[in-house]
């Protein structure tokens, strides 16, 4: 998820830049103190999310102004507005904000929200995943992919419905999937929501059993690291 922040007061924006950037489905960060700036980042980089400071000190324009140029030329973007008053709550629903969170902020209350709009764009920007394999082509949900294995050159799709072959790279598989998938070591790409136990090898690799699914899948010492940190980031 791309997020473009307007926070005109330094010490805070940075706070939101380091929270934002430790949240697992925020994939990069557009930060500026500036309201007409913001209006031009949002029009050129595209944001899936804009958090918006209402109140912007010595400026000739505020946050609800920003806002509402925004949805002119984007009414899909997700726009939710942070301040610390109360007072601009009704005038703020003027422009149908997705949510509207009060200062200080709770990393826990952050991260819910973007956890839950991500899951929002996901399901409206759903798009199979096509692939060709031997004068075949075949339509495969993302959300049933449960791992991906590379043998040689040919990557091997595990899902409920079967094993479909591509020559996609684990790379070039990972980019079409999204976040949804991690490399657990260098021949797999793993669904996180599937994996049932993770059991130690005595070559200090770990083996990746998944629920109601029998075959199994391989993590590195690194991989099994990066799983630890994904787990940490959504408790």
């Amino acid at each position: 998820m791309k997020i473009l922040l307007l926070e005109d007061e330094e010490h805070t924006r940075e706070f939101f830049i380091k929270m934002l950037k430790e949240i697992t489905e925020v994939k990069e960060v557009m930060a500026t103190a500036d309201g007409n700036e913001a209006i031009n980042l949002a029009l050129h980089r595209k944001p899936h999310l804009i958090l918006i400071d209402i109140e912007l000190d010595g400026q000739d324009i505020n946050g609800l102004q920003v806002a509402k140029s925004l949805l002119e030329n984007d009414q899909e973007v997700f726009l939710v507005f942070i301040t610390g008053y109360t007072k601009y709550a009704l005038e703020s629903f003027s422009v149908h904000p997705y949510d509207y969170i009060l200062k200080p902020v709770n990393k826990n209350r952050m991260q819910n929200l973007i956890k839950e709009i991500s899951i929002k764009i996901e399901k409206f920007n759903f798009k199979p995943l096509i692939i060709t394999y031997a004068d075949k082509i075949y339509q495969i949900d993302p959300s049933e992919v449960i791992f991906i294995e590379k043998d040689n050159n040919i990557s091997f799709i595990h899902t409920d419905r079967g094993v479909f072959k591509t020559y996609y790279t684990l790379q070039e598989l990972q980019d079409l999937l999204g976040s949804t998938m991690f490399r657990s070591h260098k021949s797999y790409l793993i669904n996180s929501k599937y994996i049932d136990t993770i059991k130690v090898n005595p070559n200090r690799t770990y083996q990746v059993n998944f629920r109601e699914y029998k075959k199994t899948a391989m993590m590195s010492r690194q991989g099994y690291k990066e799983y630890r940190n994904r787990l940490s980031l959504v408790r």
